[in-house]
């Protein structure tokens, strides 16, 4: 993780509280998802509920006439592998959205904990707290990241694709306008005005909505999970200043009552985990299994442009494919920081002075080491842990049923 340096621009409880939670806000407020209990006022809570419905017309919006589009309408092959794609996209922002909606009191517990836990921050322990503005800072930029490869690759689909697109001509001499997704006629024809121009403005805030959504996903995980890393490392300093008492200055001046305060930090900073484990692990199983399929045509839908020399499709699909891509890549990078804290912790209590410990007080750290042992992963749903050995796995399967398509089509 990068050394970011100290901000000196938060000197407050909650100013460093509203720092790590403000990525979270900016992305769940616009779709409604934002607990509705950390709303402040009433009309806050109207608005995101009315938001909330908005959002999901939006999504059916886009996923029913593009399925029904799909399914219904005799195309060739080609085109109906195109479509797959974009459907089964749909499908698991309809799905993260009503678990992140049904999680919302996890979400609320989960962003309490965090503003407890910046308040529990001595003023005399600086460290403490530059520890949590690093780890802060580092969530928000991969938030951030991921919010830039998300919406520039969606733009460049859902708007710059269908402008620059080149219109065809139908057997009665009618032009047709090209849409960043395509509409079951039987439900409502967009080849009029204004009829297009409403569809084609309705997909492109459905567009943002389902790429926000993606983004709130990444953007959760990040700040959830770096705010875990960050409390490790206090943590870690708590086991180094065990023995003497002295580097920290603790309100504890005995041994037992430092021990007492390092277990009671570990088992606060587990139950968050579990909390966030809660929350994330049904919505990255929608994910590894998503973006496996997604990776795969996009890879096919860029090779396909390619081929027929359409540099804007093809640049299209990459950006796309580079985008989801990352976002797997660091909801699993993310998932091993956090292994890897777990680890340490079990580390640094064999590797401190606790020789130095007078009576049986170090009988203590067994308790720390063995909940170590049993290491905390984040995981998709249960069935697989999210790891950098995961990601190979996630790539080498879309890669698979790529070459697998790729032959049958050919």
């Amino acid at each position: 993780m990068p050394d970011y340096s100290k901000s000196k621009s938060i000197k407050s409880i909650t100013d460093g509280w509203n720092y790590s939670i403000q990525m979270n806000r900016w992305f769940l407020k616009p779709i409604g998802v934002w607990p509705l209990t950390l709303c402040e006022t009433t009309v806050e809570k109207i608005g995101c509920m009315i938001l909330t419905v908005i959002s999901c017309l939006l999504i059916c919006f886009l996923l029913i006439p593009c399925t029904l589009c799909t399914i219904l309408v005799d195309t060739d092959l080609d085109t109906k592998i195109r479509m797959i794609g974009p459907v089964s996209f749909f499908l698991m922002a309809a799905m993260k959205q009503y678990i992140l909606i049904i999680r919302s009191e996890n979400i609320d517990e989960c962003i309490r904990h965090i503003r407890v836990d910046w308040s529990r921050v001595a003023l005399n322990h600086e460290k403490d707290r530059e520890i949590m503005v690093n780890n802060a800072k580092f969530g928000r930029w991969l938030s951030s990241i991921s919010a830039i490869f998300m919406y520039s690759a969606g733009i460049f689909f859902t708007t710059v694709m269908p402008i620059c697109a080149r219109r065809t001509e139908i057997i009665d001499n009618e032009t047709v306008r090209s849409l960043s997704f395509p509409i079951y006629r039987g439900l409502f024809d967009p080849r009029t005005t204004p009829s297009f121009e409403i569809a084609q403005f309705t997909q492109a805030l459905a567009g943002y909505v389902i790429y926000t959504i993606t983004i709130s996903v990444c953007s959760l995980t990040a700040v959830f999970v770096m705010h875990a890393c960050g409390q490790f490392r206090i943590l870690m300093l708590k086991l180094e200043d065990l023995a003497d008492g002295k580097e920290r200055k603790s309100a504890n001046s005995t041994h037992e009552g430092r021990l007492g305060d390092i277990v009671e930090h570990h088992i606060r900073i587990l139950s968050f985990i579990a909390r966030t484990e809660k929350i994330l692990n049904e919505i990255c199983l929608v994910d590894v299994v998503g973006c496996t399929l997604n990776i795969c045509f996009l890879g096919f839908n860029m090779m396909t442009e390619w081929e027929h020399r359409e540099t804007l499709g093809t640049m299209t699909f990459c950006s796309l494919l580079i985008s989801f891509t990352f976002n797997i890549f660091i909801l699993c990078y993310i998932g091993e920081l956090l292994a890897e804290q777990c680890i340490q912790i079990g580390m640094k209590s064999y590797m401190i002075n606790w020789y130095r410990i007078p009576n049986k007080g170090a009988i203590g750290l067994t308790l720390i080491m063995a909940m170590s042992n049993a290491t905390i992963k984040l995981t998709a749903g249960k069935f697989m842990d999210l790891s950098l050995a995961s990601f190979c796995s996630i790539v080498k399967a879309s890669v698979g049923y790529l070459n697998l398509l790729r032959t049958f089509y050919i």
